[in-house]
């Protein structure tokens, strides 16, 4: 039995010593380079050569050595990690600019933490209060909790901590948003130019006295074309597809149905469409219909639509969450990113509107 027993305690040796994590002790060795400098090339923020961050980094690779993380952190006192708050991946977009986040994130030699709130405003709180306690050097988050969380803004922004507003602005804090107003009138007018004066708008309802830009561009271009704007064509619901589908059914029933429709985005306007196919009809020979984001999915079905460079915000918003955390005393600014308007198959002259066409 004793036999037996100094067996197994050898095992447990000879495995302990095989499962051993390298330590820096161990890379110092290998490499001949001191522990400090060592540290310093896992640091990206830190002075160090090129050739010899290069060296270190292949040596500790050839070894099986990591930076522990908690060690980095303590060094450099940050967690080289940005917080991402959207309410889901429903909608294709948020799937890109998730892509686009950790692309940028990595190219920084930092890594990006994701969170969906499901538009519950206390699953946000709790997000942002964990990762503002070290867990993350700032926030992009797409806010869904105005009025319930502002006091959790309120102490995040006293802190200055980095927290960016994702699409939705909040007041004292940065925000990042896309600009389709112009790209939206200009679709608008072409619109008009083609003869539509009956023009519905499908969007999401209004946090606030806040409407988006499209809407504004909505109301302005009607306006500027002195057409009388119809709230009965105004529709305001969720953001899916399900909703778009169900606005397309009321608006089709209507006496004088709208022979083109504006969707806030491109979830919509999907729903839109497959309504209109569904009923029988086509776009654009009965329906024209333009929307925001150039989804794939708008891409496939033609639909003419606003597009942004999801890159591009991406490099901004970690940069502006960068500048916010390397200067504590910085302002919060407004970041508005340029769109343009993709014309395809969805836009034509007004369709036939032939008695019974509605009901198809």
């Amino acid at each position: 039995m004793a036999q037996k027993n100094r067996t197994d305690t050898d095992n447990q040796q000879k495995s302990s010593t095989q499962l051993k994590r390298p330590t820096i002790f161990d890379l110092e060795a290998y490499t001949g380079f001191s522990r400090s400098t060592i540290s310093r090339a896992f640091n990206p923020d830190a002075s160090v050569k090129p050739d010899t961050r290069e060296n270190i980094l292949r040596a500790a690779d050839e070894i099986g050595f990591s930076l522990h993380p908690g060690a980095k952190m303590i060094r450099s006192k940050r967690s080289y990690r940005w917080g991402l708050l959207l309410p889901h991946l429903e909608n294709p977009e948020y799937a890109e600019l998730v892509k686009c986040f950790d692309a940028e994130a990595r190219r920084l030699n930092t890594h990006l933490m994701l969170g969906l709130t499901h538009y519950d405003p206390s699953v946000e709180s709790t997000f942002l209060k964990h990762w503002a306690a070290g867990e993350a050097d700032g926030v992009i988050c797409n806010v869904c909790g105005r009025g319930k969380n502002d006091e959790v803004y309120k102490q995040l922004l006293k802190r200055r901590y980095p927290l960016l507003g994702l699409f939705d602005g909040i007041p004292g804090i940065s925000t990042i948003n896309t600009n389709a107003y112009d790209s939206f009138c200009l679709g608008i007018r072409n619109l008009v130019e083609l003869g539509h004066r009956r023009i519905a708008y499908v969007g999401l309802t209004h946090k606030g006295n806040h409407p988006p830009s499209t809407f504004l561009a909505y109301k302005d271009e009607l306006e500027r074309n002195k057409i009388t704007i119809d709230d009965s064509l105004i529709l305001l619901g969720e953001n899916n597809q399900e909703a778009g589908a169900h606005a397309w059914r009321r608006l089709k029933e209507m006496d004088n149905a709208p022979t083109a429709i504006i969707a806030f985005n491109d979830i919509l306007a999907t729903g839109i469409w497959i309504g209109v196919y569904t009923s029988g009809l086509s776009i654009p020979k009965h329906l024209s219909i333009m929307s925001n984001d150039n989804i794939p999915e708008a891409q496939l079905m033609g639909i003419t639509s606003v597009r942004y460079d999801h890159a591009q915000l991406a490099r901004e918003a970690i940069a502006e969450l960068e500048r916010m955390r390397s200067d504590s005393s910085a302002k919060p600014r407004l970041i508005e990113m340029k769109t343009d308007l993709v014309m395809r198959g969805s836009i034509g002259r007004p369709g036939s509107r032939d008695k019974g066409w509605h009901e198809q």
